[in-house]
């Protein structure tokens, strides 16, 4: 007698999944950086690091936070494998220029300067709750025009958020200690703020001689976009493209 195949049906109930409203929720109004795995960075890397703080908080320019901020940013400039060579303080966001020998020795030295800061920032402002709850951002700096748009965009960000008079320097950056001004007489007579950044010195190619090989910074130049190595065109350049094609 043949015996007839007996399969077994098992009914998996699906939970989860890709459905609306999935998923951990924003913390920001904006978007913050992706869960995912970071590059590796080779030994004496480049990087250009924002960190944005959460909505809602007082600005770090204001209230003793920037002196805060800028203590914090020297006693971390250099721990753990990573140096901060240049820095800014935006009232709800911060931009570093490091070199660092590896991404852990990032990690640990983006966590040994923004732990600290976060309680003594809470502490000032009398509240509790995270400070910075998103993923810091980097970006790789590889080439001399890189390294010079980065040193642009850090030492000129205010100037960027219009809290800058063009012809001045920003006190709340690591600007008054910076020796690549064209201008070093009108920097030098300048009044200090009550504490400047002492950040590490530069020890890469790219910081110490490769970008000066496109010019000294003029005090009066903008940082013209977001990123450091891709500079945004013009609306000529734009048209000009257009037509070409």
């Amino acid at each position: 007698m043949r015996r007839k195949d007996q399969r077994l049906e098992f009914d998996f109930r699906q939970h989860g999944g890709k459905r609306k409203g999935a998923g951990r929720k924003a913390k920001n109004a904006e978007p913050g950086m992706p869960h995912r795995q970071r590059a590796m960075k080779k030994r004496g890397q480049t990087l250009l690091i924002t960190v944005r703080l959460a909505d809602g908080l007082p600005s770090l320019r204001r209230g003793g936070a920037a002196t805060l901020v800028l203590a914090a940013l020297s006693a971390s400039s250099d721990r753990h494998g990573m140096r901060i060579i240049h820095c800014t303080v935006q009232g709800n966001h911060l931009h570093l220029l490091v070199e660092a020998e590896g991404r852990e020795c990032v990690a640990r030295g983006m966590n040994a300067l923004l732990s600290p800061l976060a309680r003594a920032l809470n502490k000032l402002w009398g509240r509790r709750g995270k400070v910075c709850p998103e993923r810091y951002h980097d970006e790789v700096i590889s080439t001399p025009t890189q390294a010079r748009h980065a040193l642009r965009y850090v030492l000129q960000n205010g100037k960027k958020h219009g809290v800058v008079p063009q012809a001045s320097i920003d006190l709340c950056s690591s600007a008054p200690v910076f020796d690549g001004w064209m201008e070093r007489s009108s920097i030098a007579s300048t009044p200090t703020a009550p504490v400047v950044a002492a950040v590490a010195p530069a020890s890469t190619w790219l910081l110490t001689t490769g970008w000066r090989r496109l010019g000294l910074l003029d005090i009066r130049e903008l940082p013209r976009t977001k990123h450091a190595g891709r500079p945004q065109r013009s609306l000529a350049q734009s048209s000009r493209r257009a037509i070409a094609r």
